[in-house]
């Protein structure tokens, strides 16, 4: 009877350790969103520039070219000597800036995984020449920076071996430490029960 309450225990104990590797696994930076916002704004003198707005929905007369960006073959051709194979698209942001803005324009995104070591790239989809081209571009902890001479859709490329694995919420974390509590909860109570029965 010793023999199977070790057992039982054992295997709830290693269900416990697999839920818990499950919960707490990161999931891919470059499987989801890292462009969260804009940090600043500057124009050509360096003033402030306040009402830039930066949004997912990118209008549809764009869509084949933000299609086409996503593509290896594209990618390969706008980054040039800049491109290896773990380069990807992790996001696409339609960026506007209030009319009569001074350019070229000088933008901080906020963006999460990315550190100062990070390789990151923006593109800037040039309407007028139907074109991407690459901007250029600095990084810092947490944030990336690019000089535009115009806005629309905006392509922000990163080598997804340089991004930070840190991306989880810390909600995400809690709740993930509730589950794990509980299973490991419930396998004791089990083992004790387990334990009263064979006494």
């Amino acid at each position: 009877m010793k023999s199977k309450i070790l057992k039982t225990v054992g295997l709830i104990a290693t269900m416990v350790a697999c839920i818990g590797m499950t919960v707490f696994a990161e999931p891919s930076p470059a499987a989801s969103t890292v462009v969260t916002g804009i940090n600043s704004a500057t124009d050509k003198d360096g003033k402030p520039v306040e009402g830039i707005t930066i949004t997912s929905d990118i209008p549809a007369e764009y869509s084949d070219a933000v299609n086409e960006i996503k593509t290896e073959a594209k990618l390969k051709e706008v980054l040039g000597d800049d491109y290896n194979e773990n380069m990807v698209v992790v996001d696409i942001k339609e960026v506007r800036a209030p009319e009569g803005t001074a350019f070229p324009l000088t933008i901080n995104f906020a963006m999460r995984g990315v550190t100062a070591s990070t390789k990151v790239q923006i593109l800037h989809y040039k309407a007028n020449a139907s074109e991407w081209e690459k901007i250029p571009t600095t990084v810092a902890d947490g944030s990336a920076t690019g000089v535009f001479n115009s806005l629309s859709p905006v392509a922000f490329v990163v080598d997804k071996t340089t991004l930070s694995t840190a991306t989880t919420s810390p909600a995400t974390s809690a709740t993930s430490v509730s589950t794990v509590a509980v299973l490991g909860l419930t396998a004791a109570a089990v083992a004790l029960a387990l334990k009263k029965k064979s006494c």
